[in-house]
């Protein structure tokens, strides 16, 4: 059912529109999904899992980072990146030592390793975004990322997506 579809059956504008939200969220649900489901297919080769893909990217471009601030830069991890970072460390991928000047402060920063993997990744991440932009015209994915700014607008991720666009 669709808003114009108001008009035609009778059904109260609200009910219409709250179906039609309700339709959105389980697409907008599905679609984070499957892209997820699709990107850490193709990840799988490198060894590496989409979130962990995440981190290597921000934390290569902001390093050094404190755990917490990694953390309030993720949207894959919900802010809780602490395992995510343990099993970084221990593939050889992040460093987490004491920083210079004040050593109860914890930094991260990406290994030679992790940089290399973390460029192979973005590679694969950029090559699926261009055939997942093949799929969708300008004016449907302009007109999708406007809804979801919206949606996300005065919220703690949408703040999150906002950084990380503002300061790549």
């Amino acid at each position: 059912m669709t808003l114009s579809a108001v008009a035609s059956n009778g059904v109260a504008p609200y009910t219409v529109i709250v179906h039609v939200i309700e339709e959105f969220g389980l697409l907008l649900k599905a679609a984070a999904r499957e892209t997820e489901r699709q990107i850490n297919d193709l990840l799988r080769p490198l060894g590496i899992t989409a979130a962990q893909a995440e981190a290597l990217e921000v934390l290569a471009a902001r390093e050094p980072l404190s755990l917490a601030e990694l953390g309030g830069l993720l949207v894959a991890e919900g802010g809780h990146p602490s395992r995510l970072v343990d099993r970084m460390v221990a593939a050889g991928l992040v460093d987490r030592r004491a920083a210079a000047d004040d050593r109860r402060r914890v930094e991260l920063t990406v290994t030679p390793e992790g940089r290399e993997l973390g460029m192979r990744a973005k590679q694969v991440k950029r090559s699926y975004g261009a055939s997942t932009a093949a799929k969708l015209d300008n004016a449907s994915l302009t007109a999708a990322c406007t809804a979801l700014k919206a949606l996300l607008h005065d919220t703690p991720l949408g703040a999150t997506v906002t950084e990380r666009r503002q300061h790549p």
